[in-house]
């Protein structure tokens, strides 16, 4: 108890729903690897989206995405340790990008890339739902999005943290280069389809979020990075947005 309430008191949230707040920090923090900084989507495996349903997951795992939001919460309200920790894990993952410069969905707590997912058929799994999946086959799924929470990241910690490396930085400029080759293509999306890719609009908008954090933290830090490339395509991926995300039916970007 005494450690806890001594956790707490570095919030510096003061508004409305303090409480309310405070115990979903306490959430966030208990999702998180003392060991390595990584925070894990959530610690459940194969319970069920709908009782009886088949999409089963195991989401005890680091996914890019959910720790980048996670990351933002904590670091708003004054958990800059926190932070920290994850944006070392975070850098040891960006040094070990793909050969083509790419990123992985999802690893495991210690950094782990291989997460293959099995199915334990003789588990009758919660209100019978089944499969019980162990395992998660997201990680060989491409999902443009993750690029721009990334960045994100990268981008708000360098702000209310502390600067970043120059050697996190010559990684994140691979990955952004990696988006100005790869954001016209087809992905599984924030949902990890397990069908056919296909054209999200979320993720379209992310590219252009992490275009234009590097961009922002190449001015901030007069870091040295391939300026117009990175604008051009910046620019791009608005333009198709508008032409090709606007619904005028709806009259809503879908």
């Amino acid at each position: 108890v005494e450690y806890w309430r001594r956790w707490l008191s570095h919030c510096t949230y003061t508004g409305r729903w303090r409480e309310t707040v405070q115990r979903s920090a306490l959430v966030l923090k208990l999702l998180t690897h003392k060991g390595t900084g990584s925070i894990v989507a959530a610690p459940t495996c194969s319970l069920p989206e709908s009782v009886g349903g088949s999409r089963n997951w195991d989401y005890r795992y680091t996914w890019i995405r959910d720790a980048a939001f996670t990351l933002y919460a904590l670091m708003r309200i004054g958990f800059t340790e926190e932070a920290t920790s994850f944006m070392s894990w975070i850098a040891a993952r960006c040094h070990e990008l793909k050969p083509d410069g790419s990123l992985q969905t999802v690893y495991g707590v210690d950094g782990r890339h291989d997460l293959p997912e099995q199915t334990l058929d003789h588990l009758e799994g919660y209100g019978k739902s089944q499969p019980v999946r162990i395992g998660n086959g997201a990680y060989r799924q491409t999902q443009l999005d993750i690029y721009g929470e990334l960045m994100d990241s990268i981008y708000l910690y360098n702000k209310y943290g502390s600067p970043i490396s120059y050697e996190l930085w010559q990684d994140a400029c691979k990955l952004l280069d990696w988006v100005c080759r790869n954001w016209k293509t087809k992905d599984r999306g924030i949902w990890e389809v397990r069908g056919a890719p296909q054209h999200f609009l979320y993720s379209k908008v992310m590219c252009w979020v992490a275009l234009d954090r590097g961009l922002r933290l190449a001015e901030k830090r007069s870091f040295p990075a391939p300026r117009n490339v990175w604008l051009q395509n910046r620019d791009a991926i608005y333009q198709e947005i508008q032409e090709l995300g606007w619904n005028s039916k709806r009259s809503a970007y879908a």
